[in-house]
């Protein structure tokens, strides 16, 4: 199983003419991802944008993939899917468990929070736009997306690992559970192996029934779809830093607070740690001291 189909250099499998033509793109998305998921590992707030923004994603190509499979399940593009297509690739139930765990309500995100992000709105337009004029095209989606995450999910979860602070505490929970329970959108089996076989099945799979069976205007309209999904992919993950930029930038509030501490402790400095602790100490007493004027004077607003 060490060699994969299609290999590296078969300059005629589809998804090897994929990765030539959005090179570029990968490259800038890859920069894209590390930048949030590095603020995101210790911002929780920038961690839960982006499991709520995959959310968004993954229903939208995943609802595609069901009506296709269901509505024309003898067509072209089903039976391609269910050649390569599993239960184990699915990623929305993994994020609703990641949802659930950091005690997000998925109608809110469906509703209210979506409102906020026209970039996400736009991608999600866009998937359903592309795959009901040309359903052929889920098959961009099927490569781009499901085998990036792929291959960058066990180094984010790698990480992720080591940065459960921002997670909710629960006493039922150990460690080890609490980091199974909530990495879910980054795991596709329960072990390395049978996350490899998977990968390569798929991958296999993918190419098997992609070669022969497509015209090449069709792979043509796939490998153009794919540019604009890492394109509107980019712009998805750009608008959860500029959002939170301007949340942070634009009032004096505890999340800007949090923001400026969070970042000083994860960066190297001349104060001694003791130092810090008692720095960190004494802010977290301000903001307890605000905190509680400011609820006094709500209640005191409220009463007369």
């Amino acid at each position: 199983m060490s060699e994969t189909i299609p290999s590296p250099t078969d300059i005629g499998a589809l998804a090897n003419r994929i990765n030539l033509h959005t090179r570029d793109a990968h490259n800038k998305i890859d920069k894209a991802m590390s930048l949030n998921i590095a603020f995101a590992l210790r911002h929780r707030f920038i961690y839960e944008d982006i499991i709520k923004t995959y959310y968004i994603v993954f229903s939208a190509i995943e609802n595609k993939i069901d009506e296709i499979i269901n509505m024309a399940p003898t067509s072209q593009t089903a039976t391609i899917l269910k050649s390569f297509y599993v239960e184990d690739f699915r990623r929305k139930p993994q994020l609703l468990k990641d949802l659930n765990i950091l005690r997000i309500d998925p109608n809110y995100v469906n509703n209210e929070w979506l409102k906020t992000r026209p970039e996400l709105n736009n991608f999600v337009d866009f998937i359903n736009k592309s795959t009901t004029e040309n359903p052929i095209t889920i098959l961009a989606y099927c490569h781009v997306l499901y085998l990036a995450l792929f291959a960058g999910g066990r180094i984010i979860r790698s990480s992720l690992y080591k940065n459960l602070g921002f997670l909710p505490n629960f006493d039922h929970l150990t460690k080890q559970e609490m980091i199974e329970e909530g990495t879910n959108f980054f795991r596709f089996a329960p072990t390395t192996d049978a996350e490899n076989k998977l990968r390569w099945t798929y991958k296999k799979n993918y190419e098997l029934n992609t070669r022969q069976q497509l015209t090449e205007s069709q792979k043509l309209d796939i490998i153009n779809t794919a540019s604009q999904i890492f394109d509107r992919n980019t712009a998805a993950l750009f608008e959860i830093k500029d959002v939170n930029k301007d949340e942070l930038m634009h009032k004096f509030s505890f999340k800007l607070i949090t923001f400026l501490i969070e970042e000083w402790k994860f960066n190297d400095t001349v104060i001694s740690q003791k130092t810090k602790k008692n720095i960190l100490f004494s802010i977290a007493f301000i903001q307890a001291l605000l905190a509680y004027f400011i609820i006094k004077r709500l209640v005191v607003n409220y009463l007369l």
